[in-house]
């Protein structure tokens, strides 16, 4: 485990179980773990200055999301990078996120769009400076804006289970990204977002569903190349 990851001490009064899944899904999400890197319990219960019990249940409900391994010693490993599964990722995000931008998009009042023109400017800024974590958090947050928007609970959070096994491939990217941004890539990971809010200005649901549907595509094929060429 990263030396430097932090998690705060669990005393709400939300579940001790709970506080624990939450704070490592949201760390897997945001890619803060590398393929491979494993924790004990025990190291987990430390930082979280818990008990075992709530960190052993909330690496189980993990591994039943596909997000973790745990080995026969009780060990979570975070799964190693895998093309095939990564293909397999790409291809439901291409077919349930585009569908579910295609539902939200008749339903996307002011306090969306006003929330989509909030996040750009940080996404696209974000880029400009080279701050990559902040960069990563606002693509998540203007993709999910947008999922939010369908009212559909049951695709969302397919969705949220997809960008949760996508956590390894996230790291793997982001610590590529500085030298992409650098070598002037930057409209790989921005440009699509304005083109959705501009489809949503003109009201072209199949533009704004095809800017989705690009946007998807572009980060997976990226993703692709370097696995394939197996860039370090």
């Amino acid at each position: 485990m990263a030396a430097n990851m932090t998690f705060k001490p669990v005393r709400t009064r939300q579940t001790i179980q709970d506080q624990v899944y939450d704070q490592l899904r949201e760390a897997l999400v945001s890619g803060a773990f590398e393929a491979g890197e494993s924790f004990t319990i025990s190291a987990l219960a430390e930082k979280f200055m818990t008990s075992h019990m709530p960190v052993r249940e909330a690496l189980r409900r993990l591994a039943a999301e596909n997000a973790l391994r745990i080995s026969s010693t009780g060990t979570a490993i975070v799964p190693w990078l895998d093309v095939t599964e990564l293909r397999q990722i790409c291809q439901a995000r291409l077919i349930l996120e585009p569908a579910t931008a295609a539902i939200a998009f008749p339903l996307i009042d002011a306090d969306v769009l006003r929330d989509l023109n909030e996040i750009l400017p940080r996404h696209t800024s974000s880029a400009d400076s080279g701050d990559i974590e902040t960069m990563l958090d606002a693509n998540r947050a203007f993709h999910f804006r947008i999922y939010r928007a369908s009212g559909n609970e049951v695709l969302f959070s397919q969705i949220e289970n997809l960008w949760l096994r996508s956590g390894p491939y996230v790291r793997y990217l982001s610590d590529r990204m500085g030298e992409m941004l650098r070598s002037g890539q930057k409209t790989v990971f921005t440009s699509r977002h304005g083109d959705m809010i501009d489809a949503i200005h003109a009201k072209d649901a199949a533009a704004f569903e095809q800017a989705m549907h690009a946007d998807i595509s572009a980060t997976h094929e990226l993703l692709f190349d370097l696995l394939s060429s197996g860039t370090t």
